[in-house]
């Protein structure tokens, strides 16, 4: 008889590992603990349409992700778009993408422009070396472009994405971002006409297809082991045991599900914590640039930057209107995550006012999302503390943000992950079903 694994996690990397292992053969039961499918790829209803909570895009050398695009039928679906980057100085907005507008970037001297062009070249030709995950990003940049470079431009961007931990970012992680997102030609992005919603369903359509069993509104409290077996134990009661377990949930959940057993050390001992984001979707008559992403930076904003996801996504989709992601990047205990809805709306639509007060005048419509857990907080020498996928083998597996480093969490990170981790079911789980199926 087939083997059976418990998926739990619906997000990502949970619907690409119940999509693999169904391809083995094996029966798979997906446990969601939300209402929906998708983790932060998820959608809210709009019209009669779904809009992203968060933004995404898919990049050319996403290979990972594209090849599940291909598997469910929906490459053609795939739009790709040349994009820009601006970025707001003290309100004023300079272009940032090609060698010419860095040497005319007004905010710097001529000769740190010359050393932010030498950056670029050193980041896609040495970028990757693991001699950078000892050595922080701040660390990194001042030596090569110097200390006021870091302060006007650096700083503002890296605090954007980790907040007041950017200071322990290794510069590994940095250097794999920059060699994800630039090359030496115009920066393209690409988008599901559909959007993140048509790839979330058809991965749900394939797996019920296939006799996948997925379960919403279900949590799991504890992984335990059961004869040869594994067990979990369901939130509010139940308890059903599987040949084999994959979890993709954040690390600190895994930890917490998992304390009972006998875990490796570094695995159970390891302190990852993680960097949460606060996304207000307002949709506006007019586009506010035909930037795609634009940081503001020491000018008076409460968010961090804004995406023009209409830049890269056809305005069918949202009946004509521009979509605008103003986002931060906090902690999950800070006030500003904590801030009620209509005071985050308050503040953000300030912004609008004043930054674009003629755009901001065709504001017609403001939501709010939160998610705690997006970007694990990196520290140097995480190289060597990244959890295995394997953590027992045949019997229980991770696949979860925590292994993406040093590359970008993203989509595509995380099925590279699933990848690796796959290698390693077809051949632990090889001899096939331990005591038969559940």
């Amino acid at each position: 008889m087939s083997q059976h694994a418990a998926i739990i996690g619906g997000g990502i990397s949970g619907l690409a590992s119940a999509l693999a292992i169904s391809d083995l053969g094996h029966r798979v039961t997906l446990f969601e603990g939300d209402d929906d499918l998708g983790g932060l790829g998820t959608t809210f209803p709009w019209r009669d349409t779904h809009l992203e909570k968060f933004y995404h895009c898919v990049l050319p050398d996403d290979t990972a992700l594209m090849a599940r695009i291909r598997d469910l039928g929906l490459e053609s679906s795939m739009l790709w778009r040349e994009t820009a980057m601006g970025f707001m100085y003290q309100e004023k907005i300079w272009p940032m993408n090609t060698a010419k507008d860095i040497l005319t970037f007004g905010p710097l001297t001529i000769l740190e422009r010359l050393a932010m062009g030498l950056m670029g070249v050193r980041a896609r030709f040495n970028g990757l070396s693991p001699k950078l995950d000892d050595i922080t990003a701040e660390e990194w940049i001042r030596g090569m472009v110097g200390d006021r470079c870091f302060e006007v431009l650096w700083k503002p961007l890296l605090s954007a994405k980790i907040g007041d931990h950017y200071a322990a970012l290794p510069a590994l992680w940095l250097g794999s971002r920059m060699n994800r997102e630039k090359s030496t030609g115009p920066e393209r992005k690409g988008c599901l006409t559909g959007g993140y919603r048509a790839l979330i369903d058809t991965f749900a359509s394939r797996l019920r297809e296939r006799g996948a069993d997925i379960r919403l509104r279900t949590r799991i409290g504890a992984v335990e082991p059961e004869d040869e077996r594994m067990a979990v134990s369901i939130d509010g009661g139940g308890r059903e045991v599987f040949d084999y377990v994959v979890c993709t949930s954040p690390l600190t959940a895994f930890q917490r599900m998992t304390r009972t057993l006998p875990l490796p050390k570094g695995l159970a001992d390891l302190k990852l914590d993680y960097q949460g984001v606060v996304s207000a979707v307002i949709l506006t008559e007019k586009p506010l640039t035909h930037y795609y992403w634009m940081p503001w930076v020491d000018s008076g904003a409460t968010s961090q930057g804004v995406i023009e996801m209409s830049n890269l996504v056809p305005l069918g989709r949202s009946h004509g209107l521009h979509v605008n992601y103003l986002v931060n990047y906090t902690h999950r205990d800070s006030e500003l995550f904590k801030l009620p809805d209509d005071q985050l709306v308050a503040r953000y639509t300030q912004d609008l006012q004043r930054l674009f007060p003629e755009q901001a005048k065709g504001i017609v419509e403001t939501h709010v999302f939160r998610a705690p857990f997006v970007e694990p907080i990196w520290t140097t020498g995480y190289s060597q503390r990244r959890p295995p996928t394997s953590v027992i083998p045949g019997k229980l597996y991770l696949a979860c943000t925590a292994q993406v480093y040093p590359r970008v969490n993203s989509w595509n990170s995380c099925c590279d992950v699933v990848d690796g981790m796959m290698k390693e079911i077809v051949t632990e789980t090889a001899a096939g079903p331990n005591t038969g199926a559940a």
